[in-house]
């Protein structure tokens, strides 16, 4: 089983030793992500860049060489999370992120069924290629109309959600409680991971809307989650079920997270800040489980998948599990008491961000912390300006006036 324990904060030399301050790492994070990051994928990133403000939309991956790679596809996720990216950043204060945004959404409708329904991919043009729903690529929809209306401001944006979550309510509920992974249904094995990022894109849009309707649909997600993917005795989150909520048999039925767990931990803490449920115990299950077995003393890094006992199933380290970790474990310990999230911020600056071209990421590392990619995705943006605005507004909470990112 892993070690208990924690990481050994990181020092600043020019301090005497001193542990790297939140508001330190926030500043080059900062200045990484909006003098070099934003302004690549704003252009490299996005296609159709002459003809439109990203016309065709965002670049599904870039090769290793920091151009787009331009597979015969788009993921409708992809087009989703690069609306929230620059939505977010227009609502920063980025100006160019608002054309970027536009563009964007713009494109992404042309998933968008007249029966309500969105296709899970187009071609680099925008035609439909697989009009499959997933409940995955649904959720980051809602999530990115939520962020973009409050962008856009006409409340178009919103009814779009609206609608969205309707047609996943009436389309893809089932008996059992929660909802099909995607339509057809494939007959895979039942998830929580697109319910989670479910539950994220309705809080998302309540705080956009602050209409109280908008926030049933996550207290449903809420009881999803006591009941059937939490289990108390692990203080563990279950990834795969069956059809009605069981864990599934074999090593798939073991299979934890701990990337997940810490987003949770985020998510929980969310949804008590808006609804007012105590969600402190699960919160801290998840949080000392991930902690204590998916953190790696010796580099600060955390796994990517474990068993329930805590065992190593794969010992590399995703960027998007960093990013994660970053957001749980300030949610739990805003001043960052034991210098874990000034690591994690850290090793995301200097191992994943660094030994690729400017701007870019190194989206995997293996347990001995060599890179194991062979394209730059485009989905990881999302999972690094969360994990910023939870390290910016720790840091605010240790420096007046606030901070703004620019």
């Amino acid at each position: 089983m892993s070690s208990t324990r924690p990481p050994a904060p990181l020092t600043d030399a020019r301090t005497d030793g001193a542990p790297v301050p939140l508001v330190a790492v926030r500043d080059r994070f900062s200045n990484w992500l909006f003098q070099k990051a934003l302004p690549l994928w704003a252009t490299t990133g996005c296609d159709g860049i002459a003809q439109d403000m990203a016309a065709l939309g965002a670049q599904e991956c870039l090769t290793l060489a920091g151009v787009p790679a331009l597979p015969p596809f788009k993921r409708l996720r992809v087009q989703a999370r690069q609306l929230f990216a620059f939505s977010w950043a227009a609502l920063q204060g980025w100006e160019e992120g608002v054309s970027r945004a536009h563009g964007i959404f713009r494109f992404m409708q042309r998933a968008h069924g007249e029966d309500g329904s969105w296709a899970r991919t187009l071609t680099r043009e925008g035609a439909v290629l697989d009009g499959t729903a997933d409940l995955y690529d649904l959720a980051f929809v809602v999530f990115a109309l939520a962020w973009y209306g409050r962008l856009e401001g006409s409340g178009r944006a919103e009814a779009l959600a609206r609608e969205t979550l309707g047609w996943i309510q009436q389309h893809m509920s089932t008996p059992e409680g929660g909802f099909l992974n995607c339509l057809p249904d494939d007959g895979a094995a039942r998830q929580q991971n697109p319910h989670m990022h479910l539950l994220e894109a309705v809080l998302a849009l309540y705080v956009t809307t602050e209409h109280e309707a908008d926030l049933a649909l996550a207290h449903t997600l809420y009881r999803l989650f006591r009941t059937h993917f939490f289990e108390p005795v692990t203080g563990t989150l279950g990834e795969f079920f069956t059809k009605d909520w069981q864990p599934v048999a074999g090593e798939d039925g073991q299979w934890v997270e701990p990337g997940h767990h810490f987003e949770w931990v985020w998510l929980l803490g969310e949804y008590h800040r808006l609804a007012g449920v105590d969600t402190s115990e699960p919160a801290m299950r998840l949080a000392s489980f991930a902690t204590r077995f998916g953190l790696v003393p010796e580099t600060g890094r955390v796994r990517d998948v474990l068993r329930r006992d805590g065992t190593i199933l794969r010992g590399g380290s995703r960027l998007w599990v960093q990013g994660e970790a970053l957001r749980g474990i300030l949610c739990q310990d805003k001043q960052d008491s034991r210098g874990i999230a000034a690591r994690l911020a850290t090793n995301l600056l200097d191992d994943y961000f660094t030994g690729c071209p400017v701007g870019t990421w190194v989206d995997q590392l293996d347990a001995a912390g060599a890179p194991t990619v062979t394209k730059i995705p485009t989905s990881s943006l999302y999972h690094i300006i969360t994990a910023f605005d939870s390290l910016n507004q720790a840091a605010n909470l240790a420096t007046k006036p606030s901070y703004s990112g620019l």
